[in-house]
């Protein structure tokens, strides 16, 4: 796409790096677990990242010498300190969901436990159990004078969306497809995916649905079957997919929840980890979708709740105006242009003025 490419290293000693797999069967049990005893674990994962981005950190000032770029557009899970020192203007891209942004902040419910945004009762206690993580990041931010140097102001701008252009000419077999049934699309992430335990529940679940489901199933496929109502490949185009089906079942991550959303889909979400939890809730109070629980959701409850959202005329015409809204949205060439505008007239601020 004519980029031009720096490699850098993500830990010390990749030999020790973790594999996809290894890391999908260490989280399958906390998976099974309510989102307040999953805390222990995500902030160890947290610390890890935190450990690994100060590695990345000395790695980003040799690669700036080298490139000399005029702006830098970042999207990575922590912020990189020596983006700032370069001084040069930073575009910073976060991409889960926003409540992570906002840790010590009252006005919001802490991220990861799913919190209702009308219900204050848990917000102090559960926020209590991400401090041990947050204030070590923070603290390392605060030596960079990182946590200065961004109020939360018009210098900050909301993306709708950022729905890519897929041209890889999806087309569900013919065999497969019968005009009179409904199409459901069920996708549970690279995690979930990858959990064969449970994606071999789900299917054997939705063998006994009336309906077609499109499966994507992940680099485990070949340790769990597929019904006869369902067909599935390891990959799939999602942004070709949603278009063509009725209803999506998915784990809520946030790139999948917005592309659910732009395509206008009723959808029942089963979330795992992080800020699915939170996604869950804002779907719930939202009314355009029904949350279910994975690993104790049962064949009735789970069959009920898909007829029940195929036939909810009134969630539909909710789920069309959210779509509408989201496809009319400019944000993105805003964004675009507002990145154009600070390449050319940069003001940068100095970190030695803190």
């Amino acid at each position: 796409m004519g980029f031009e490419e720096q490699v850098y290293r993500e830990t010390p000693d990749e030999s020790k790096t973790t594999t996809l797999s290894e890391f999908v069967k260490n989280a399958c049990d906390i998976m099974k677990k309510p989102p307040a005893e999953q805390t222990p674990w995500i902030g160890k994962f947290v610390l890890q990242i935190l450990e690994n981005t100060k590695f990345i950190d000395k790695q980003m000032s040799e690669i700036f010498e080298t490139v000399k770029p005029d702006i830098v557009i970042m999207d990575y899970a922590l912020p990189i300190p020596s983006l700032i020192k370069t001084n040069k203007p930073l575009v910073y891209v976060f991409s889960p969901n926003f409540l992570y942004t906002f840790y010590n902040s009252e006005k919001l419910p802490p991220a990861s436990f799913g919190l209702s945004l009308s219900d204050k009762t848990e917000w102090a206690e559960k926020r209590k159990s991400l401090k041990n993580f947050s204030d070590a990041l923070n603290e390392w931010l605060e030596e960079n004078h990182y946590l200065r140097l961004c109020p939360l102001d018009d210098k900050w701008l909301g993306l709708d969306h950022s729905i890519r252009e897929s041209n890889e000419g999806f087309k569900i077999p013919e065999s497969f497809r019968n005009k009179s049934e409904k199409l459901i699309y069920l996708s549970m992430g690279t995690f979930g995916c990858n959990n064969v335990e449970l994606m071999s529940r789900l299917c054997k679940l939705l063998a006994k649905c009336k309906h077609k489901i499109i499966v994507a199933k992940g680099s485990s496929h070949e340790m769990y079957e597929l019904a006869e109502n369902m067909w599935g490949e390891p990959y799939l185009p999602q942004v070709e997919v949603l278009p063509l089906v009725d209803l999506v079942i998915f784990h809520g991550g946030n790139n999948s929840f917005i592309e659910t959303l732009y395509f206008g889909k009723p959808m029942i979400m089963m979330p795992l980890l992080w800020d699915q939890h939170d996604n869950a809730q804002r779907m719930v109070e939202m009314n355009i979708g029904i949350r279910l629980n994975p690993f104790t959701v049962e064949e009735n409850e789970l069959l009920t709740s898909i007829d029940f959202l195929l036939n909810d005329t009134e969630m539909a015409a909710r789920l069309e105006q959210i779509s509408n809204y989201i496809k009319a949205s400019k944000s993105m060439d805003i964004a675009i242009e507002r990145i154009e505008k600070i390449a050319e007239n940069p003001k940068i601020p100095s970190v030695t003025n803190f």
